[in-house]
């Protein structure tokens, strides 16, 4: 695709955001259509379980000395490389077993194959170092901001691929590694700039024409950190600032020899139960009905991360479970990058992992809550807390005001002993991911809300006396802190994942 020159805005990025996205979507399903597709699907398996592990295996090693090697080592051929990876090799084998130890080695060498093709094309200095393939640290930010990606090809290749093209594993991540970070990337950041440009007036980008980089004169983030979606009220949220609220549950914990394991289902479900008790998230009809398709599937477990289910088992379990969603039929790309459907299809069986089935059932529950009432309500208070600690490790104080007569508030701060800042917190609801499913109504959502958050502010300005009253400060500032980003120039309305930010400039 031929990328323009200068300065676009209007209608003429808007035609740009459109011809992006349907030629790079052409060229990802021309690509993949080309390959053969089990053996294709067998591969990409592998690859998904290597970033699954990379991601994982930091948090099950115990011994700093062992977790430092990880986290720096990079495989360049050097003579110390080669040390540190016998070493490393045999604390993994000792940690895990050797076919984790493998996959690790494997897969560090084709991250390592391709950072050397990356410097030759110059990439990094073009796109930024952030991506950079130095270390596996540096990898593991890499691969979690690009595993929807990869999950999502490998939920496409039975349905689209068709040819009889091969590509041995260890050369498929640098074969493959333009079309997720150039293509697919792509597509999610022409809708969002897209978003952008319908949502704010005055946006435009320029076209450097040396790196055929677009820069916009507006930025907007929909992730928190981790590559997560923002949530009304997550586990780990409630587990941090509701920890009274919370039963002891003595964890079923990984196997010994294992960086997953079957019982960690089991243990995200007692954690869910015990973290959301007083939603009774345990007697819905939902948390029984995973319980049990849990236990259906536990015979069809492998190695404790995949599960391999025949099509006649499949159909039996699916019919006793029938309001789960657990394959999707569609080979369309933004169904299956938004579902959370945990099984691929291929001939006659269906396949999965503790992983997919992890995220499925957190998914299914954590929103089958945000129609409780009273979890729509607690979830504010508990964002409030959140906004406070944000707060206080910035050097701000809570004054811990909640009302003055009856009149109530968030969270006012102080900074330096000369200067009020009023926060509205903000938790409303909406569905992230919709942004690249329907673009139109998502825009429409986006300017209500800020037009709600404008009125909030002018609200507190005309009450902002109270507060004066109250603390003997006439030095005040209000804002609205939203925990779903919103897209808005006004600098009084700040998106939570980057407020910590906001804050150091305030």
């Amino acid at each position: 695709m031929k990328t323009p020159k200068g300065t676009l805005k209007g209608d003429s990025l808007n035609n740009l955001f459109s011809s992006s996205i349907d030629y790079h979507l052409s060229v990802f399903y021309k690509k993949i259509a080309e390959y053969e597709p089990a053996f294709l699907f067998e591969n990409w398996k592998k690859i998904v379980r290597c970033i699954d592990e990379i991601i994982n295996i930091p948090f099950e090693l115990h011994q700093e000395e062992v977790l430092s090697l990880f986290n720096y080592y990079k495989d360049d051929g050097s003579f110390k490389s080669n040390k540190i990876k016998e070493i490393l090799a045999s604390s993994l084998t000792d940690e895990f077993n050797s076919d984790v130890s493998a996959r690790f080695m494997e897969f560090s060498s084709m991250c390592s194959i391709l950072k050397l093709e990356l410097d030759k094309k110059d990439y990094f200095s073009k796109f930024g170092d952030q991506l950079n393939f130095n270390n596996t640290e540096n990898r593991i930010h890499y691969f979690q901001s690009r595993r929807l990606y990869f999950v999502t090809v490998l939920f496409l290749i039975p349905k689209v691929a068709v040819g009889q093209k091969k590509t041995n594993f260890s050369e498929l991540l640098n074969d493959f590694f333009e079309i997720l970070d150039v293509c697919l990337v792509n597509v999610t950041t022409s809708f969002q700039k897209k978003m952008i440009n319908n949502c704010i007036t005055g946006y435009e980008m320029t076209f450097n024409s040396v790196t055929n980089v677009g820069v916009g004169n507006f930025e907007f983030e929909t992730l928190e950190s981790f590559y997560l979606n923002p949530q009304r009220l997550s586990l780990l949220d409630q587990l941090e600032f509701r920890k009274d609220e919370i039963k002891k549950i003595k964890p079923l914990g990984i196997l010994k020899k294992k960086v997953f394991s079957f019982s960690e289902l089991a243990d995200t479900m007692n954690y869910l139960s015990s973290a959301f008790t007083k939603y009774e998230i345990k007697d819905y009809p939902l948390f029984n009905t995973l319980d049990r398709f849990f236990v259906d599937i536990s015979s069809f477990i492998i190695d404790d991360y995949e599960i391999i289910i025949d099509a006649s088992n499949f159909r039996r379990i699916t019919s006793k479970n029938c309001t789960l969603i657990l394959y999707l039929e569609s080979s369309d790309y933004f169904e299956n990058l938004n579902s959370i459907s945990p099984f691929q299809k291929l001939d006659n069986y269906y396949y999965s992992t503790v992983v997919l089935l992890e995220r499925y059932a957190y998914n299914l529950l954590v929103n089958s809550l945000l129609s409780n009432r009273r979890f729509q309500i607690n979830s504010g208070f508990v964002f409030e807390d959140m906004i406070s600690s944000v707060l206080e490790a910035n050097g701000f104080e809570d004054l811990g005001i909640t009302r003055i007569g009856r009149k109530e508030f968030d969270v006012v701060a102080l900074k330096n002993a000369d200067k009020i800042y009023n926060f509205q917190c903000k938790n409303n609801y909406y569905d992230i991911a919709s942004v690249d499913r329907d673009s139109k109504r998502m825009i429409s959502m986006n300017k209500r809300l800020c037009s709600y958050y404008e009125k909030a502010l002018n609200k507190e300005k005309a009450r902002e006396h109270l507060l004066i009253d109250k603390v003997g400060i006439k030095n005040i500032e209000h804002f609205v802190v939203s925990r779903f980003p919103v897209i808005t120039r006004n600098p009084r309305i700040i998106n939570f994942n980057v407020f910590e930010k906001r804050l150091k400039e305030l």
